[in-house]
């Protein structure tokens, strides 16, 4: 869908509910428009597809809303994340509860196609690919000395069973243990690489004799090889991976800061802490929860607790607010960068970094040169 198309249908959408372009307190610059589009219920999780359609959870249901206007509701419980999929043909949905997470997996038109069961709580859903959805889950279990908190990566291609693999294991001190739950299952937040390779993720560390906090890190899907790039504070929020899959942002409780994963270390910086933070498809824009970026410039601001996710073609921000979504359009954003023609051989390049066989500086050697070591 052209970008044309896409915010035409999108302002649809608002027309055909009936709704008005309010969000007080928002500040935004000439040419840019907000209009209502959805309910969202405060907190809950929300997303956009590749052709337009937003699902939302209003009133404890999940809604999603097609490019023509379409209201379709899941009347399930209320979901605790949700992802399309790279080809907006399937939605995830995460249903915690009592110790577990249901998964399941929604067509277009909101008919289920696909359910499983997953120990723990799903914190975070990620699609890999148009078959492969990602979901990191944490298990706590308390006792008297503290509490194990695990964090867990499953795999799942919506057919078998998901796959489970053991991110990290750490034994809470009673005074951490003791942090309200909701505090403690917001610590583990993953995100894909571009490349589909690799994902970004947040674990909570807690050392004896120092304050907790969090340790970024990157995990290649196939060797299993990790590497730490960053520590940040406990309830940073999520971590963000630039379009070239060679940065990430992650935030802290007095900015958000754009790491390399070349150099290790940080080579951009927003004086905006952002729970929520995201970049659109070229990465000209930065939304920080409550500003909008254009490169290191604020090009609007939004009420507090705004949380948002840019549009596929760059040309808009779905933003939720106290219980709406809103469609904030005017962006000036370029297409996303294509994958190299070369991708297998830079995914065998990446491989052989993630096991240790190759430096840093040979891969990057190999990578410009073209050619396979």
């Amino acid at each position: 869908m052209s970008r044309f198309h896409l915010i035409a249908a999108l302002f649809a959408v608002a027309l055909l509910a009936g709704c008005a372009a309010t969000l007080k307190g928002a500040r935004v610059p000439e040419g840019f428009r907000i209009t209502r589009i959805a309910g969202s219920d405060p907190s809950a999780p929300f997303d956009v597809s590749q052709s337009g359609a937003l699902a939302s959870v209003s009133a404890g249901k999940i809604e999603i809303t097609d490019r023509n206007g379409n209201l379709t509701s899941i009347p399930d419980t209320p979901a605790g994340a949700l992802c399309f999929s790279p080809a907006g043909d399937r939605l995830a949905a995460a249903f915690p509860s009592q110790g577990e997470t249901t998964l399941r997996l929604y067509d277009a038109a909101g008919k289920m196609v696909a359910e499983a069961r997953v120990p723990g709580r799903v914190t975070s859903l990620a699609w890999r690919s148009g078959q492969e959805l990602l979901a990191g889950a944490l298990t706590i279990k308390k006792f008297s000395f503290g509490s194990d908190l695990k964090s867990w990566l499953y795999r799942w291609d919506g057919t078998t069973a998901p796959a489970a693999t053991l991110l990290a294991d750490v034994t809470l001190r009673p005074k951490v243990a003791r942090m309200p739950e909701e505090m403690l299952y917001n610590q583990l937040f993953i995100a894909v690489s571009p490349y589909g390779d690799e994902i970004a993720y947040s674990t909570l560390k807690d050392p004896p004799v120092f304050s907790p906090y969090l340790k970024v890190s990157i995990r290649n899907l196939e060797t299993g090889g990790e590497s730490e790039v960053a520590k940040t504070t406990m309830g940073a929020g999520k971590v963000a991976y630039t379009p070239d899959g060679e940065g990430l942002l992650v935030g802290d409780d007095k900015g958000t800061g754009k790491i390399s994963l070349r150099e290790l270390k940080k080579v951009a910086n927003w004086p905006s802490p952002a729970r929520s933070p995201a970049i659109s498809p070229s990465g000209a824009y930065t939304f920080l929860d409550t500003q909008l970026f254009l490169g290191d410039r604020v090009s609007a601001t939004f009420p507090s607790g705004s949380r948002g996710i840019f549009l596929p073609d760059g040309s808009g921000l779905a933003l939720s607010h106290q219980g709406a979504l809103y469609l904030v359009s005017g962006l000036n954003d370029r297409p996303a960068p294509a994958l190299p023609s070369d991708l297998d051989r830079l995914l065998k390049l990446r491989r052989l970094k993630s096991q240790g066989l190759i430096t840093e500086g040979e891969y990057q050697k190999e990578k410009d040169k073209g050619s396979t070591p």
